[in-house]
């Protein structure tokens, strides 16, 4: 009985390891299936409007042959700090790849959605590195709202007003604000 009950504690603990970012604490790109879309599911059940975020970290590259990867590693854990202080309890925040998260915040409005884009945008590039003075770091953001459609559709959508908005850096671009050619919707998303 007492193995059984070790067993069981390691298992849980494993998963819990398996599905968070070592370096950031959030969640990795495997808790994607796990938590993102049964959120999906449950707020399109319930009719409920949901927001996707996609931030990018703007010149990492840079930052990494610069400042080395101590520095870039920096970034990351940074950006993911705001992420955890400005993102609700209910929402799932997730290092989905390098330098690209991806949030979901459930039962928001499309107003609050915008407002917490640009709080979040304005923390990061207001965040200090005593060791490094005068640095400055910046994320793209894009934002779309989930009302009807499936998850992959509001996904793209985000990551490719990231992409718009990463053409300008340090940018906030939301599919109900932004005025962009609709080949940017239709267009495959470059993935690296």
């Amino acid at each position: 009985l007492y193995g059984k009950l070790i067993l069981r504690k390691k298992t849980k603990q494993l998963s819990q390891l398996y599905i968070h970012d070592s370096l950031t604490g959030l969640y990795n790109r495997m808790a994607y299936e796990k938590l993102a879309l049964p959120l999906f599911q449950k707020c399109m059940g319930e009719s409920r409007s949901a927001g996707i975020m996609f931030i990018d970290a703007d010149h990492l590259k840079y930052i990494n042959d610069t400042f080395g990867h101590d520095m870039g590693n920096l970034t990351i854990s940074s950006i993911a700090s705001v992420i955890r202080q400005h993102c609700p309890d209910n929402s799932v925040s997730m290092r989905y790849g390098g330098d690209e998260f991806l949030l979901i915040i459930p039962n928001v409005s499309s107003s609050i959605f915008a407002e917490k884009l640009r709080t979040i945008q304005e923390h990061i590039h207001e965040a200090d590195f005593p060791e490094f003075p005068g640095l400055k770091i910046s994320a793209s953001i894009g934002g779309a709202m989930l009302y009807n459609g499936s998850i992959e559709e509001v996904v793209s959508r985000a990551d490719k007003l990231m992409y718009y908005a990463k053409s300008y850096k340090n940018t906030v671009a939301m599919d109900e604000e932004v005025e962009y050619e609709k080949t940017l919707l239709d267009a495959p998303t470059a993935k690296p």
